[in-house]
């Protein structure tokens, strides 16, 4: 029974991946209506067995597909579809159940029940919202005027017609106290969401606000021991002014290998010499993502530095591990890891070396005494633009459909396994064992081919066996 409530709540609860935050309370109000209006299907299944109505027992298994149907597209982020469905089938029901049992079974309060649904959604046109509330109104009146005071197909008895008005007018009653319900439920729990994603970027700016500070402090101090020894200089010898001139010289060197630390050599050179950089075209590059899967659940176990410290510590590492192999890391965004392999440096052998720096990263992450983050990965060679971008505070990065659909290969991926496109396996067929996975819906993409890595062809398993 625990187990049941548990699996009842999580259904509410958890948000699929296809959910996007801002679609998170109509999700959950959407499937209340559908898990509400199959269970009482259900009943009535039951019900009109009892009865010996045997044609709106065998409609009432149409329901529960319908419903079921409704709440699979829900989940997939179908919203719409799932709402036209789960509507169509409630106003269908209802004209036929007041046709076969009589308006005074009470089966139409159900149109007016749902009518205010298409409203909750925000973003469903306004067009669609008045069409669908203006069905509703239209079906409502028809069965006022055409149907109400036919006499019904099946004869009930006072009491069976009055329980099925009163039960009807009660489930009505309790479908919107729990909608209103969950609505405040829905609200509270995305607030809570976003408070707390907003929280963890204030103290990533607070964080990058202190470094800046700092940063400045060293250089005003650094400026003013400048300014003393140009005084002392100018009053000593040639050997002073010779000693001033190496200092500017490393000032310059550190500030040269600074730059190093956040571009790429050859965008890094140009930028020294040319006072800024060209875009570049890349025909061959493997872009690959990471993240840490369930991070918001893991930022709220955690404490905002011990977070950053685990981060840090993971991704410390992921930089030396694609240094090895000579992958340029790009950046990170929030709890993702982004880098590319073919640039700045061409070179054709990139899907083979970002792959094998996933796996080594994959063994790294298994090898940690830390159950909580686990990493899923996901990449894609194509063509790219990469280039530098701001002003003041530079930012190598790239473009293009090949970093979408890296993204989308981490998205469709799962823990412990690293997911591929189908560009990507055919560069990297001959010297890695690649599961076909079929073609699988992405995002914005449509269906594609995905492969999941379980490691080298030449016997080394690459993965370590606990996260195959």
């Amino acid at each position: 029974m625990v187990r049941v409530l548990v699996r009842i709540y999580r259904h509410f609860d958890t948000i699929p991946q296809a959910i996007s935050i801002d679609h998170y309370r109509f999700y959950i109000i959407s499937n209340i209506l559908y898990t509400l209006a199959w269970g009482v299907h259900a009943i009535w299944l039951w019900v009109f067995f009892s009865l010996g109505i045997y044609t709106l027992m065998w409609v009432q298994l149409i329901s529960i597909a319908c419903h079921a149907t409704a709440i699979v597209f829900n989940r997939k982020g179908k919203h719409g579809t799932a709402m036209i469905i789960g509507m169509s089938e409630i106003i269908a029901y209802q004209i036929l159940s007041v046709y076969l049992l009589g308006w005074n079974s009470g089966f139409q309060y159900f149109i007016v029940a749902i009518s205010l649904f298409p409203f909750l959604k925000h973003d469903t046109s306004w067009l669609i919202k008045g069409l669908l509330s203006l069905i509703c109104v239209t079906s409502y009146l028809f069965l006022e005027i055409n149907v109400k005071n036919l006499p019904p197909v099946y004869t009930l008895s006072p009491l069976a017609q009055n329980g099925f008005n009163y039960s009807n007018i009660i489930v009505c009653f309790m479908f919107m106290a729990t909608w209103g319900f969950f609505l405040t439920f829905a609200v509270q729990k995305t607030e809570a969401i976003i408070l707390e994603r907003n929280r963890a970027l204030y103290l990533a700016e607070k964080a990058m606000e202190q470094a800046e500070l700092q940063r400045q402090l060293e250089v005003k101090e650094r400026d003013m021991e400048i300014f003393r020894l140009r005084n002392v200089e100018l009053k000593n010898s040639f050997d002073e002014i010779a000693r001033r001139n190496e200092m500017i010289e490393e000032e310059k060197k550190r500030s040269e290998a600074l730059l190093l630390n956040i571009l790429p050599e050859e965008a890094a050179r140009e930028l020294l010499k040319e006072g800024f950089t060209r875009s570049r075209k890349y025909d061959l590059v493997t872009v690959m993502f990471t993240d840490f899967v369930g991070f918001t659940q893991i930022a709220e176990s955690l404490k905002a530095e011990d977070l950053v410290l685990k981060v840090d510590k993971y991704f410390r590492a992921f930089d030396e591990i694609t240094l090895k192999y000579g992958v340029e890391k790009i950046k990170t965004i929030g709890d993702a890891y982004m880098c590319a392999g073919g640039l700045p440096t061409v070179n054709q052998t990139n899907p083979i070396d970002v792959l094998n720096a996933a796996i080594e990263i994959m063994r790294y992450m298994d090898q940690q005494d830390n159950h909580l983050f686990k990493i899923r990965v996901g990449m894609h060679t194509g063509p790219v633009v990469a280039g530098v971008v701001g002003k003041h505070k530079f930012q190598y990065d790239i473009w293009g459909d090949a970093v979408n659909v890296a993204a989308r290969m981490e998205q469709n991926s799962i823990p412990g396994r690293i997911n591929i496109s189908g560009a990507t396996f055919e560069l990297v067929k001959d010297y890695f064992n690649c599961e076909y996975r079929g073609k699988i819906e992405a995002k914005n993409k449509g269906e594609m081919e995905m492969y999941f890595v379980n490691g080298k062809n030449n016997g080394d398993p690459g993965i370590l066996p606990e996260t195959v």
